[in-house]
C-alpha cells in the first residue's frame, strides 16, 4: 500500500496513564496546522467522550469487516478491544495541507514506520517520572478496578521497553513543560523543512542561470 504524505506524521506514544492523550488535546489547541487522526475502536464509550471526536465507536463485528477491507493504516488489540487508524485520515491531512497527529501505542507506531519514509515522521515517546507515579495517575483517573489497574501497569512496563524505537523520549514530570518540548520539536522540524525549500529555490536559480 503506497500512501503519499504532504506534511509530517506526528506520533505520540506512551504507556497508559503517562499523559499522551491529554498532551495531544493540548497540542491541537496550540498549533493550527495539525489535525488529529481519530481512531476507530470497539470499546465502549466513556463518560464525556464524543463519537467522531474522541473515537469512532463501532462494534467488534463492524471493526473486523473494515479491517478485512484494508480500511486501516494500522490496527491492534489492547485489553480485548480493537483500535485502528483509518487511511482516510491521511487523505484528509493531505487535502487540508496539514500535519497529522497519531495518539497510538508502540505497535501502531511500528506499523506506520513501515509504510512511510523516516523523514516524514516525528515520533515521540512519553515516559512517566516513575512507575510509582504512573500507578498513582492510573488510580487517580478513577476509571478502572484494582484488577484493571494492575493489568494496565503490567502492560505499561512492557510498553516502556520500546521507548528506544522513537527519535524523541520525554519524561512527563510537568504537563506544560512537556507540551512546550513537543512544540519545540515540531518547530525544529518545520525550520528544517523551510530551510530545505529555501535551499532548493536557490539551487533552481543557479541551475537556470
Amino acid at each position: 500500500m503506497n500512501i503519499e504524505i504532504k506534511n509530517k506524521i506526528i506520533i505520540i506514544s506512551s504507556p497508559s496513564g503517562a499523559g499522551k492523550t491529554t498532551l495531544c488535546k493540548m497540542l491541537l489547541k496550540k498549533i493550527n496546522n495539525i489535525i488529529l487522526s481519530i481512531s476507530y475502536t470497539s470499546r465502549s464509550k466513556r463518560l464525556n467522550e464524543v463519537d467522531g471526536k474522541d473515537y469512532y465507536f463501532v462494534s467488534k463485528e463492524k471493526f473486523t469487516k473494515l479491517e478485512k477491507k484494508n480500511y486501516f493504516i494500522e490496527s491492534c488489540n489492547n485489553f480485548n478491544n480493537y483500535y485502528g487508524s483509518p487511511i482516510k485520515n491521511i487523505k484528509k491531512a493531505n487535502l487540508l495541507n496539514c500535519n497529522i497527529l497519531f495518539d497510538i501505542d508502540w505497535k501502531g507506531a511500528r506499523k506506520i514506520r513501515k509504510k512511510f519514509k523516516k523523514s516524514d515522521i516525528i515520533d515521540i515517546f512519553i515516559l512517566p517520572p516513575t512507575v510509582k507515579e504512573l500507578r498513582k495517575r492510573l488510580v487517580k483517573r478513577g476509571r478502572d478496578t484494582k484488577k484493571e489497574i494492575a493489568l494496565r501497569l503490567s502492560y505499561a512496563l512492557e510498553e516502556i521497553k520500546h521507548y528506544n524505537e522513537y527519535d524523541y523520549v520525554l519524561i512527563n514530570q510537568n504537563i506544560h513543560n512537556t507540551l512546550k518540548d513537543i512544540i519545540d520539536i515540531i518547530k525544529y522540524h518545520e525550520l528544517i523543512k523551510n530551510n530545505d525549500k529555501l535551499l532548493n529555490k536557490k539551487l533552481k536559480k543557479l541551475i537556470n542561470f
